[in-house]
């Protein structure tokens, strides 16, 4: 495209540019050309002392890796994936040609695939790495930053609205319980905006339990917590909670564990999959099974975290203990 703009010495480039920059004149839809010993930068518009010249074209990344797919035979459309700090997660199985042309995407450091879903009870993550060294990967959300190897431990996207919710929730002085940690998914955000009288935190992935060790460290979370490591319906100790956090699909499984470590107020946040418009019924189906296990609760809060299929919808309710019969 040929465009006005100045030429300059290579070696007066960099003040040049500085200047033209801070002038507001720099045309940044074109690279600035080296020719030999001659240095060309694009200029908005023209002036006393500029030239033309045929400049090209910078395209964002998106642009260019969506030519490259399409160069290749792939609709861009077919593609789809998600961005975890400074790694890719694809959706479904790509070949390396495919991870090789989104490593052009900014600080992307690794590319990985699903070959399957979550699995067992550890809650592993079935990922296949396609580019780059693996290893770490950070994610900073609300001011929290959270490590992990995400070949290891899961972390969700999806449940960042849930997450954030957990900062406007002040727990200070509270027995705060979370039954399935992770990483520190929930607990984290409670400890980085409240000040519990006790945290205790429970998981049976021993991955997982490492980087909450570490993410603890990495936020400079100084707050005591007490950390087990298994299965926390024989493992947490029998301790009235004041808020207890159940952040696993299999929660009304766990119910019972909840309950004979509540008491009349305590607060449990539960997540569990049901059918599209099946949330009242699994809701009701909830408090009748409290209620064959000795307890009177009360949903006060429900909310579709996302879908996770056609027919499945991820819920997160909080049921408050009113009563023990």
């Amino acid at each position: 495209m040929i465009r006005p703009c100045i030429a300059v010495d290579k070696i007066e480039a960099d003040i040049t540019i500085k200047n033209i920059r801070e002038q507001g004149l720099l045309d940044s839809n074109y690279r600035i050309e080296q020719i030999g010993d001659t240095v060309y930068i694009p200029l908005l518009r023209k002036s006393n002392d500029s030239m033309t010249h045929n400049f090209r074209e910078i395209k964002d990344s998106i642009s260019r890796i969506k030519e490259q797919l399409v160069e290749s035979g792939i609709n861009p459309s077919d593609i789809s994936y998600i961005r975890l700090g400074d790694s890719l997660i694809f959706k479904r199985t790509i070949t390396r040609k495919i991870a090789c042309i989104f490593s052009d995407l900014p600080g992307i450091k690794n590319i990985y695939c699903e070959t399957g879903k979550i699995s067992g009870i550890k809650r592993r993550p079935s990922l296949k790495l396609m580019y780059g060294p693996g290893g770490e990967t950070r994610v900073i959300e609300y001011g929290i930053t959270y490590v992990m190897d995400l070949q290891k431990v899961m972390f969700s996207p999806g449940n960042i609205n849930t997450r954030s919710k957990m900062h406007s929730i002040d727990l200070s002085g509270c027995t705060v319980m979370d039954m399935f940690c992770g990483i520190g998914y929930f607990s984290l955000p409670v400890l980085k905006n409240s000040i519990p009288d006790r945290m205790i935190c429970c998981d049976i992935n021993s991955d997982s339990l490492y980087y909450l060790k570490e993410n603890l460290s990495i936020n400079r979370i100084n707050y005591p917590v007490q950390i087990f490591s298994g299965d926390s319906r024989s493992l947490l100790p029998f301790v009235r909670a004041d808020y207890i956090i159940m952040g696993n699909f299999n929660s009304p499984d766990f119910l019972n564990a909840a309950l004979i470590r509540s008491g009349c107020g305590t607060k449990i946040s539960m997540h569990y999959l049901t059918t599209t418009n099946g949330e009242e019924i699994m809701e009701s189906n909830i408090i009748k099974m409290a209620r064959k296990l000795g307890f009177i609760i009360q949903c006060t809060y429900t909310a579709i975290v996302k879908s996770v299929g056609p027919r499945y919808i991820h819920i997160n309710s909080i049921f408050t203990v009113m009563q023990k019969i």
